[in-house]
């Protein structure tokens, strides 16, 4: 095919899927046309990064929805280049844009962001933010120009850092003659070369078997259960940020309006404060799942961070043969000693954390109120009844929050009193749109000094201290979340038979010692869904349970569990079922602790649990 008859086709496929109409009815009788403009934006994951999801969001805002990005998941998904592969149908016209780590652009020969990328220079939060605040990415971005692409957005990005499947990796001893997995282009290439190892370039999810070590950032290694493999992350390495590129192909961007573009841009500096707060937050959710894992996070001294930039100086006069890649690593290390920051560190809470230091500490707390002190309050209907108490339960993993609440009774059920998100930036924590002082002393955690919320809800969180319940907390870190499926054969759906009215297990009879009911179960952040089949995983599922639980230490706490009975025969329902358990990367066994009903008790311990499908 002609060059010239190319070029038109991809120019005509650009206007195309630029263009879509919404209607809309006008209230005011007529009716409205929105016009609203797709981008597609494909990327490795099944979810967009929050840094990007940011950033969609501030497009969307900003066009007041006449803009939009539209992620097309699971792009070259396995592949080792994946993201080379990506750029390539990006700038020939398969899809309008994508989003890429920037360590992956010299790939395609965009070396521009190589300063940003010079290991162990750009290692902390607070130079990142400094380097994104002063828009040196987005002079970096220049130097798409050239090579089919405009880049509309660079977005910071959570620290890559060394994982370790065997031993720690602190000093350059470490790494000789060790297999690295890498990804991206150049400088991690040229890093490992410097530090001595061999090394291997990974897919996304690849499995450890053939590494030593593994470059990744927290986030990664948490979504592919690494931690489950590997124990060591060194606290204070921090090779260089992972930072990310929005790019779309320069056909599709010139089919834009020129306010479109300017919105795309302008939404690009919007965003970097909140893609900023989210890396943080990703890193801190990530490192206490880790450390529920298992995972330690051995700090390398000043002796040994001395010799790992000696190992890996070639790398920046690699980076210094362009000499405006010079003059911007010298920009940047000026800019790092202005600062005076160190390398972050990361490290799990420990029970005897001081007050307000490290990581809003995860776990799960109680705590009990007397019901006066939220009567006080005026703007919300009175919790409880007057002269009682009422029994609370904080839980705090990954991101979010719930208080769980039992009214005038410890027996009384269960309800929420509250479910939202946090961050933590040292002593103080923003839960949604409140705002706090946080301090911890291994056993109480006080909030004090909190705003933005009502009297009731101000009330709850700082009246009493909130005491550990089982400790140290380990969050749910030690059970993945995913699908997990086991079964039942007819002898052990008979094990109950005479004590209890229930039904839900001898709703159908089978012959054999075959499974003759399937079970299938979603743990979900907390949260648990259950379906059975009958006969065979072919046949429809029924739902069957609903639960919500916790994990500290090797303790499986159902806090709320719900069968659904066979037939529309109603509901059952039990609260704080504790089991130990045990998980060896595949197969969940759990052990009942105290009393169980027997039907509950069968159908959840009896047999393992197989983990068939990783979560997202």
């Amino acid at each position: 095919m002609p060059r010239a008859i190319h070029k038109t086709l991809i120019a005509m496929a650009a206007i195309v899927a630029l263009s879509s109409c919404t209607g809309s009815a006008d209230r005011a009788g007529g009716r409205g046309f929105q016009q609203a403009t797709i981008l597609q934006i494909a990327q490795l994951n099944d979810v967009a990064p929050p840094q990007v999801q940011a950033y969609a969001a501030a497009v969307k805002e900003q066009s007041h929805g006449s803009l939009r990005l539209e992620f097309k998941d699971s792009w070259h998904k396995g592949e080792v280049d994946f993201e080379k592969h990506t750029l390539d149908d990006v700038t020939t016209g398969r899809v309008q844009g994508a989003w890429v780590g920037v360590p992956s652009l010299d790939l395609i020969g965009v070396t521009s962001f190589q300063p940003l990328l010079a290991p162990l220079l750009v290692d902390s939060q607070v130079v990142q933010s400094r380097v994104f605040t002063s828009g040196i990415p987005a002079g970096m971005a220049q130097g798409l120009q050239g090579h089919g692409l405009v880049g509309v957005a660079v977005l910071p990005g959570p620290m890559r850092k060394v994982l370790g499947v065997r031993q720690p990796y602190r000093e350059p001893a470490d790494f000789r003659k060790a297999t690295l997995g890498i990804q991206g282009g150049a400088i991690p290439e040229a890093t490992a070369k410097a530090l001595g190892a061999t090394f291997t370039r990974m897919s996304s999810g690849a499995s450890l078997t053939q590494v030593d070590a593994f470059e990744q950032h927290v986030g990664n290694i948490v979504g592919s259960f690494y931690g489950l493999e590997a124990k060591y992350l060194t606290a204070n390495v921090n090779l260089w940020p992972q930072a990310m590129a929005v790019v779309l192909n320069e056909t599709s961007y010139r089919a834009l309006t020129d306010s479109q573009r300017e919105i795309l841009h302008r939404a690009a500096i919007s965003a970097i404060p909140a893609a900023l707060k989210a890396t943080q937050l990703e890193d801190d959710s990530g490192v206490m799942t880790l450390c529920a894992q298992g995972v330690t996070f051995p700090s390398a001294s000043d002796v040994q961070l001395a010799a790992l930039r000696r190992a890996v100086h070639p790398v920046y006069d690699e980076i210094a043969q362009d000499p405006a890649n010079a003059r911007m690593l010298d920009r940047l290390i000026d800019l790092r000693a202005a600062l005076g920051a160190g390398p972050d560190v990361s490290s799990c809470p420990s029970a005897a954390a001081r007050p307000g230091g490290g990581s809003f500490p995860a776990g799960t707390y109680g705590m009990v109120l007397d019901n006066d002190l939220r009567a006080q309050c005026v703007d919300t209907a009175p919790q409880g009844t007057r002269g009682q108490k009422s029994w609370y339960v904080l839980e705090i993993a990954g991101n979010r929050v719930t208080i769980r609440q039992r009214i005038d009774s410890q027996n009384a059920s269960w309800g929420v009193a509250y479910n939202g998100v946090y961050s933590a930036l040292r002593d103080r924590v923003r839960i949604d749109d409140l705002t706090a002082t946080w301090s911890y002393d291994g056993t109480a955690l006080r909030l004090t000094d909190m705003t933005g919320g009502s009297c009731d809800t101000t009330v709850l969180w700082t009246a009493q201290p909130w005491v550990l319940r089982a400790g140290p907390a380990q969050g749910r870190g030690g059970v993945p979340d995913g699908t997990y499926e086991s079964g039942l054969t007819d002898a052990d759906r008979r094990l109950c038979d005479g004590q209890s009215t229930l039904h839900s297990l001898n709703h159908q009879r089978g012959t054999g010692g075959k499974p003759t009911l399937y079970a299938s179960i979603t743990l979900d952040a907390g949260a648990i869904s259950g379906v059975t089949h009958e006969g065979s995983l072919a046949a429809m599922p029924r739902l069957a349970w609903l639960a919500s639980y916790v994990v500290h230490g090797s303790t499986f706490e159902l806090t709320k569990l719900e069968l659904m009975q066979a037939g529309g025969n109603g509901i059952s329902r039990w609260n704080d079922l504790t089991a130990t358990f045990t998980f060896d990367g595949t197969t969940l066994t759990l052990t009942p602790v105290g009393s169980w009903p027997c039907w509950v008790q069968v159908a959840w311990t009896l047999h393992p649990w197989t983990l068939t499908k990783k979560a997202p």
